[in-house]
């Protein structure tokens, strides 16, 4: 009788500490699934994009985005020939996350044609 008390107990307060605990430190959205499905079909890239940009808007939204999305939709523009919109996500990584600065400025420098990138954090 007392043992089964404690496992109840014990599962209740574990339910209850889970339930107030916080989904995930960062804002990863959709993008697992969607990465999985585009890497088995590439022609679900649109919707791979998609849940990108919604991962960064909801990440945006309480200052939670995931690292690395920025660079990703920033690599999927830049495949799509559109350089100044890789350059915006490019930078917007490299200041949000620090550590990413060495190869943040390896990217925009080549995509600048080689010219420093100025700035720090």
């Amino acid at each position: 009788m007392i043992r089964r008390l404690f496992t109840l107990a014990a599962v209740t307060a574990a339910v209850a500490a889970s339930a107030c605990a916080p989904t995930s430190l960062f804002e990863w959205g959709n993008y697992e699934p969607a990465l999985y499905a585009y890497s088995q079909n590439p022609e679900n890239r649109g919707v791979y994009k998609d849940a990108l940009e919604k991962a960064i808007e909801k990440g945006r939204a309480r200052d939670a985005v995931a690292p690395g999305l920025l660079a990703e939709l920033g690599y999927l523009h830049l495949e799509d020939g559109n350089t100044t919109e890789a350059l915006r996500y490019f930078q917007e990584e490299r200041a949000r996350f620090p550590e990413s600065a060495g190869l943040m400025d390896r990217v925009i420098a080549r995509l600048n044609g080689g010219a420093a990138v100025s700035g720090g954090n």
